[in-house]
């Protein structure tokens, strides 16, 4: 018995110290606020996607990668904000799609209108396709969003491998986390 009470000791630690506390880092910039895994780092912002994002009426704020660089990673997040098309989040989202992600999907995405957990209006792309800056296979989630009528966001969080619950869930804690000032 005290072997198995030495054992259930053992893992509870080895857990706390390598697996269950939560290491999160925030950006707040130019009004948006959101939480992102701690192991993330900022990256320069690609030549190709700041060009796919301007096009659309964004100014990218920021570049965040997990594990590597814009050819080679396991998490990509891209923040963007912009002036909202007469007061119409479509008309952005639009802009965004026919400059951007239509340069990236390789089949039409999954479009869902939602609303983010703190009541911000959002459109959500969904598809799997080619990164423009990359050239990886990517799966792709954007979500945009807006408070005010008058400026827009978007947040693209993208994986090199195949969706599932894990990005999901990953994406889905980012967007929840989302605080617009």
């Amino acid at each position: 018995m005290n072997n198995w009470v030495f054992i259930l000791l053992l893992a509870m630690v080895f857990i706390m110290i390598f697996g269950c506390t939560s290491n999160y880092q925030t950006f707040d910039k130019e009004g948006i606020i959101l939480q992102y895994s701690g192991n993330w780092s900022e990256n320069p912002i690609p030549t190709n996607d700041n060009t796919l994002a301007n096009k659309s009426g964004f100014k990218i704020i920021g570049v965040y990668l997990e594990w590597g660089t814009i050819e080679n990673y396991t998490y990509y997040m891209g923040i963007a904000t912009g002036n909202l098309t007469n007061g119409n989040l479509n008309e952005s989202a639009d802009r965004l799609y026919n400059n951007f992600i239509i340069k990236e999907a390789n089949t039409p995405p999954e479009i869902n209108h939602t609303t983010l957990k703190n009541g911000y209006p959002c459109i959500i792309y969904t598809y799997n396709g080619t990164g423009a800056s990359s050239g990886q296979t990517i799966f792709e989630r954007t979500y945009i969003f807006t408070k005010d009528n008058k400026t827009v966001y978007y947040v693209m969080l993208t994986t090199r491998r195949t969706s599932g619950d894990e990005k999901y869930r990953v994406f889905q804690n980012i967007a929840d986390s989302v605080i617009i000032k």
